[in-house]
């Protein structure tokens, strides 16, 4: 195999310490395999020679032809040695064949070359660096995202047909390929029309839609959080929870966390809206199923369960289901020092905003009581201590009779 193979030094990428399937050369004058030099200046934004630590006056790769055919004749003349052959690279997308693809992608409703264009453009986002920074710097994010709002316009009663769907889902694949987006790009996905649309889709979109759309919605909100909080819609926050609930993947679960987490924590009334939509019900179910694996996902689903419950209507509504207090008991001192900060967090506000006999009795019976108290006792963070004792100390006159509870805490 290749291993048993020394491949000549020269022939080996410095940064990947790999065979170098394309060459190219910096202003340097060292030659690095496209790939790892192209993350390394475009990706990491080094503007450094990684060899020689000179500053790039340009960033021009140059492709090293006679390198490469050299490679080409060594893999040859060691293949039956278990060496792979190196294909010669396909040239950089140029401005007209992107602009000739894009023409393609609009000759809708001709779906088969629509779909075939978007296909097109898609593997060249994802072939080279050159290539998405070319893509992204072209009208293709724009005719994207239009692409992407058009599908509201083809939505009926059962949801849009199955070629808008999947032209679609090829969009947002185009546009999660080239992460980081440009800022204008950023403005038009953060749209009123385009979150709608987004919104749609996380409802009723295939899956691989749906997990684009929500990691997309991730990004793009952190990058332009006002506008995205303004502009997002019902349909939005609904297929956000929509993604939650139906478990799409551990990856989209995280992304509509963080989301939801960032519209809520900013506006009110999306809270409200979270809250109206189940949002603090499908946070208290899916609590009990995260395993240890899933300690980042089971850490934003306490966030964002605090943020919901700083208000009235989100603790009424904790109050309300059966598993609510029992769920978030069981997180303290079992996930991590900020999911205990958290779900100590929840009970506070319940403690504040509910003045309710049952639910002190129920926080009793459940074991959160005795939890609060051995949060006094272990290494914990002292925001989780001090809220801890604030919930003790603001209703000791409902559990100062407990067994379980010291009488050094009142």
């Amino acid at each position: 195999m290749e291993g048993e193979v020394e491949i000549p030094s020269y022939f080996v990428c410095s940064i990947s310490l790999q065979l170098m399937q394309d060459p190219v050369t910096l202003c340097t004058g060292v030659t690095y395999d496209r790939e790892s030099i192209e993350k390394w200046i475009f990706t990491m934004g080094n503007n450094t020679c990684p060899a020689t630590k000179q500053i790039l006056n340009n960033q021009e790769l140059i492709p090293n032809h006679t390198l490469r055919r050299l490679i080409q004749h060594w893999s040859i003349a060691n293949s039956s040695m278990g060496v792979p052959l190196i294909a010669t690279p396909d040239p950089p997308v140029d401005t007209n064949q992107l602009n000739e693809l894009l023409r393609d992608i609009g000759t809708w409703p001709a779906p088969p070359f629509r779909l075939k264009g978007l296909k097109k453009l898609r593997s060249l986002a994802e072939k080279s660096e050159t290539n998405r920074r070319c893509i992204a710097s072209s009208e293709a994010p724009a005719a994207m995202i239009s692409l992407i709002e058009s599908q509201s316009d083809d939505e009926d009663e059962t949801g849009c047909s199955y070629d808008v769907a999947v032209a679609c889902e090829e969009a947002l694949g185009i546009l999660h390929s080239l992460i980081p987006l440009p800022d204008k790009t950023l403005d038009l996905f953060a749209s009123a029309k385009c979150l709608a649309s987004v919104g749609s889709i996380l409802k009723r979109g295939t899956s691989k839609a749906r997990f684009h759309a929500a990691l997309l919605s991730q990004t793009v909100s952190r990058k332009v959080l006002e506008r995205f909080v303004m502009n997002a819609s019902d349909d939005l926050i609904e297929g956000l929870l929509e993604v939650l609930t139906e478990e799409v993947c551990e990856q989209a679960t995280v992304a509509a966390l963080g989301v939801l987490t960032a519209i809520t924590i900013n506006s009110r009334s999306s809270r409200k809206k979270a809250i109206e939509a189940g949002a603090v019900s499908a946070l208290i179910e899916l609590l009990p199923d995260q395993s240890p694996e899933k300690k980042n996902s089971c850490e934003r689903m306490l966030c964002l369960l605090d943020v919901l419950c700083g208000c009235t209507e989100g603790t009424a509504a904790m109050a309300d289901h059966a598993m609510g207090i029992p769920a978030v008991t069981k997180k303290i001192l079992r996930v991590s020092q900020l999911a205990s900060e958290k779900a100590v967090r929840i009970l506070w506000s319940l403690c504040q905003f509910s003045s309710s006999e049952h639910v002190m009795i129920e926080m009793l019976q459940v074991g959160a009581v005795a939890k609060l108290c051995m949060v006094l006792q272990v290494d914990c963070t002292a925001k989780t201590k001090t809220k801890a004792m604030e919930i003790l100390k603001l209703r000791s006159n409902c559990w100062k009779n407990s067994p379980c509870v010291p009488s050094w805490i009142f």
